[in-house]
C-alpha cells in the first residue's frame, strides 16, 4: 500500500504528466470529430494538427501547470459536451440549436433526457474530473513545469500550427467550399454558441420587435348568428409510421379511425426536426423559407383576433421564454397546466379547459389552440398507467436492446393521444356548432428504428423517422354540410405530399372564413387549388434547403422515397 501511495504521490508531482494528460484530454473531441464526420484526409490532419499546435504553445506559456489546466476549463465543458452529443447521435458538432435547446429546455425534460445519458456523462467525467482534481492538487502544492519540457512543448506547438494552417490552405485550394471556421473544434462551435446567443438575443425582443404587426384580417362570411370554434392541436414528437391511420399495424388509433369526417394525410413532412423552431412556424405564417424573419411577425392567434374571434392558447408544456410562449400569450385566455401540482401532466388535463371553454356561449366565435406533450420523451410519462395497453413499457434504460420497450411505452403515448383527441371531436360535435379540428405534431422521433441505432429528435442532420409526422383534419356534421368543398378538398389531398408548417396556418384561415394578405390559398389542404410543393428543410444555420440536401443519409432517402414517393 505504501509503494502504491509513493507511486501516486511521485506522479501526482510531476508536472509534465499533468501537461500531457491535459493535451490528450483536450484532443479527444477532435480525434472523436475525425471519426464520425465527413472531413476528407487533408481536413483531419488539419482538425488534429492546428487545434494541438495551439494547445501545446498556450501550455508552454504559464510553469504553473495547474492554473493552467483549470483556465482550459470551458475547452473541457465544450469538449464534454461535443463527447455526449456524439454518443447520442453519432455524429455532428454542437448545433446552434443545441445550443438553444439548453436554455428552452425545462428541468423535468432536461433530467429525463440525461438519466439516459448515465453512460456518456460518466465516460467524460471520468476524462475530465481526476484531470481537474489534479491540477487543484498541482495549484496547492505549486508544482511546476520545467523550462526544458515548456520549451519543448512550445517548439512542436508551433510546428504543429503552422503544419496546420498550411494545410488548411491547401484545402480551402481544393475546396472553396470548406469553412475554417465550420470544421476545426472547438471554434466551429464557439461560432455556433455565439450565434445562438444571438438568435435568443433576438428571441428575447420579439415583443419589441413584433410590436406594430398585422394581419389585417376580417371576416368574409357574414355573420349569421351561428356559433364556430376551430381547434387548433399542436401535437408534440408524434411520428406518423406510429399511427394506425397511416397504416401502422397495431391498433394506436381505435377511436379517431372511426370518427367520421376525419382525413389522415399521410405524407406530411415536417420542416424542422426542433420543436423551438417547428411550433412557431406551426403557430404562424412562418416557414422554412422566412423563419430568419418570424421576430417581426405574430401567430395565427392574432390573425383570428384580428377577424373576431375569442381566442384561447392552453398548454401542457410549460413556458420557457420562446417564441411558442410568445405567440401563445397573444390570446385572449391563456392557460397552463400546472406543473406544480403534477409533476408529470398528462395531455388530459387540458380536456377540461376546452371543455370549459365549449360551455361559453357568450363567445360565439372561438379559435382554441391547444400545445400539447403528445409522445414526448419519457414515453410512459405521457399517459396514466391505466392506459398501459401495450406491455411491457417501464422504460428503464435508453438502448438499442430496449427498443420493444420503448416502442410499447411510444405506442401507449399516441394511443392515449387518440383517445384524448377522439373526446375533444365529441365535445365539438355535441356543441352542435360548425367545428373543424386541425392536428400536426411538430416533429418525429427516432427510436433505434435501423442499424445507426439513432435516438430521440433534433439532431443536427434530421432522418425520414423525424420528419414524418402525423397530421389530420376534422370536420363537425354542421361545417361538411354548409361547406362540403373543404371536406371534398380535404380527401382529395389525402395522399399529397404537405408541410404542415405551410398549411396548418393557411387551412385554418381558409376554413374559418378569414381574409389576410398573408393567406396563400395553394397551401390550404381544404383547397381544390391546393399546390404540391417540394419538402423544404430548415437546417441549423436556418437556410432552407430541398429536403434532399439537408444531409439526409441514403437510408432515409430510400425510405422517403418508396413511402413518400420523393
Amino acid at each position: 500500500m505504501r509503494q502504491i501511495r509513493d507511486v501516486v504521490k511521485t506522479l501526482t508531482s510531476d508536472a509534465r504528466i499533468l501537461a500531457l494528460w491535459l493535451v490528450m484530454a483536450l484532443i479527444v473531441p477532435n480525434l472523436a470529430l475525425n471519426i464520425t464526420e465527413n472531413y476528407n484526409g487533408v481536413m483531419k490532419l488539419v482538425n488534429l494538427a492546428l487545434p494541438l499546435g495551439i494547445y501545446l504553445i498556450l501550455i508552454s506559456l504559464w510553469k504553473r501547470i495547474g492554473v493552467t489546466t483549470i483556465l482550459f476549463l470551458p475547452i473541457m465543458l465544450l469538449g464534454a459536451f461535443q463527447l455526449v452529443l456524439l454518443y447520442l447521435y453519432g455524429e455532428s458538432i454542437i448545433a446552434v440549436d443545441m445550443f438553444l435547446n439548453v436554455v428552452t429546455t425545462t428541468m423535468s425534460e432536461a433530467t429525463e433526457l440525461l438519466s439516459n445519458l448515465l453512460i456518456a456523462i460518466f465516460a467524460v467525467v471520468l476524462l475530465y474530473l481526476p484531470l481537474l482534481i489534479w491540477a487543484g492538487i498541482a495549484v496547492f502544492q505549486h508544482i511546476f513545469l520545467p523550462a526544458g519540457f515548456r520549451k519543448g512543448m512550445r517548439l512542436w506547438g508551433i510546428g504543429l500550427a503552422l503544419a496546420g494552417l498550411l494545410m488548411s490552405a491547401v484545402n480551402i485550394c481544393m475546396d472553396a467550399s470548406e469553412s475554417f471556421t465550420r470544421e476545426i473544434f472547438p471554434v466551429n462551435v464557439v461560432d455556433n454558441m455565439f450565434v445562438a446567443r444571438s438568435r435568443y438575443h433576438k428571441t428575447r425582443l420579439y415583443p419589441e420587435t413584433s410590436q406594430g404587426f398585422s394581419y389585417g384580417s376580417h371576416p368574409t362570411r357574414p355573420d349569421n348568428g351561428e356559433r364556430e370554434i376551430y381547434l387548433y392541436v399542436i401535437g408534440e414528437t408524434s411520428r406518423a409510421i406510429n399511427w394506425e391511420l397511416a397504416g401502422y399495424d397495431r391498433p394506436t388509433n381505435p377511436r379517431l379511425k372511426a370518427i367520421k369526417n376525419l382525413v389522415f394525410f399521410n405524407k406530411a413532412i415536417s420542416e424542422s426536426n426542433t420543436t423551438h423552431k417547428s411550433v412557431p412556424m406551426l403557430m404562424s405564417f412562418a416557414c422554412a423559407e422566412n423563419f430568419d424573419s418570424i421576430n417581426c411577425y405574430k401567430s395565427i392567434i392574432t390573425a383570428m383576433k384580428e377577424a373576431g374571434f375569442y381566442t384561447r392558447f392552453y398548454s401542457n408544456q410549460a413556458p420557457n421564454g420562446s417564441f411558442i410562449q410568445f405567440f401563445g400569450e397573444e390570446a385572449d385566455d391563456v392557460n397552463y397546466t400546472d406543473y406544480s401540482a403534477i409533476p408529470h401532466p398528462c395531455d388530459g388535463e387540458l380536456v377540461p379547459m376546452v371543455r370549459k371553454a365549449l360551455a361559453d356561449t357568450i363567445h360565439r366565435k372561438q379559435f382554441i389552440v391547444l400545445h400539447t406533450y403528445g409522445a414526448h420523451f419519457l414515453y410512459n410519462d405521457r399517459y396514466p398507467a391505466d392506459r398501459a395497453y401495450f406491455q411491457p413499457d417501464c422504460i428503464t434504460d435508453a438502448t438499442p436492446a430496449a427498443r420493444q420497450v420503448l416502442i410499447n411505452a411510444y405506442d401507449n403515448a399516441v394511443r392515449y393521444t387518440d383517445e384524448i383527441l377522439a373526446t375533444i371531436i365529441n365535445d365539438l360535435d355535441a356543441t352542435g356548432a360548425k367545428c373543424a379540428m386541425l392536428y400536426s405534431a411538430d416533429h418525429g422521433e427516432d427510436i433505434y428504428d435501423d442499424e445507426r441505432e439513432r435516438f430521440l429528435h433534433a439532431s443536427p442532420i434530421p432522418t425520414y423517422y423525424q420528419l414524418h409526422v402525423a397530421m389530420f383534419t376534422w370536420l363537425s356534421d354542421a361545417m361538411a354540410q354548409e361547406h362540403p368543398q373543404f371536406l371534398r378538398s380535404m380527401k382529395a389531398n389525402a395522399d399529397r405530399c404537405v408541410s404542415p408548417q405551410k398549411s396548418m396556418f393557411n387551412t385554418a384561415i381558409h376554413l374559418a372564413g378569414v381574409s389576410t394578405p398573408r393567406l396563400i390559398p395553394t397551401r390550404s389542404v381544404a383547397s381544390r387549388d391546393y399546390a404540391y410543393e417540394k419538402p423544404r428543410y430548415l437546417t441549423d444555420l436556418n437556410v432552407a434547403v430541398p429536403l434532399m440536401e439537408s444531409g439526409l443519409k441514403n437510408a432515409d432517402k430510400e425510405i422517403l422515397s418508396k413511402m413518400i414517393g420523393l
